[in-house]
């Protein structure tokens, strides 16, 4: 079995241009899973513009998998609609934690790298990876994708395991 390199923190902050599933709006929730772990945020009801504001913790191993959400339109009567999905490589993430170990960053707010739009990721701005409050923070926006529109903003806070003790 894998050892854990470390805790990986996911703030679903919120969603804008989401699509419209219902008659005039939706009802829109995330899914967020990374290997088999899986997390759900709460439906907000007719909006498509949410704000979740919603953490949820994952434990990583390597290697790191890639991390993928859906974003659903709750519906009572019938299957939930698809409001299209992304997804972004965590790695530079946890690559940017273990050079800021290494280097010894500890000086507030030091970009440690930047995360620019590419195809292996739905980053939709660049973003950069940062050391803020003890902590390396990436801010990023996702464009969703097989769907008209829609974008969802992720804090991603990636905390390395303590060492084991023999």
């Amino acid at each position: 079995m894998a050892e854990p390199i470390g805790i990986l923190k996911v703030i679903v902050v919120r969603g804008k241009k989401l699509v419209i599933r219902d008659f005039k709006t939706s009802d829109p929730y995330v899914i967020v899973k990374i290997g088999n772990q899986t997390a759900k945020t709460k439906v907000v009801n007719s909006c498509l513009n949410p704000v979740w504001n919603e953490e949820m913790s994952f434990s990583l191993v390597e290697p790191v998998d890639v991390l993928n959400l859906e974003v659903f339109d709750k519906d009572v009567f019938k299957a939930d609609d698809k409001m299209g999905h992304a997804h972004v490589n965590i790695q530079p993430l946890v690559t940017a934690a273990r050079l800021r170990e290494i280097l010894g960053v500890s000086k507030e707010g030091t970009v440690l790298r930047k995360v620019i739009p590419e195809t292996d990721n739905c980053v939709s701005a660049e973003s950069s990876i940062d050391w803020v409050k003890g902590e390396v923070v990436q801010n990023v926006w996702l464009r969703l994708c097989e769907v008209e529109s829609g974008e969802i903003e992720l804090k991603l806070k990636f905390m390395k395991s303590a060492p084991l003790l023999p």
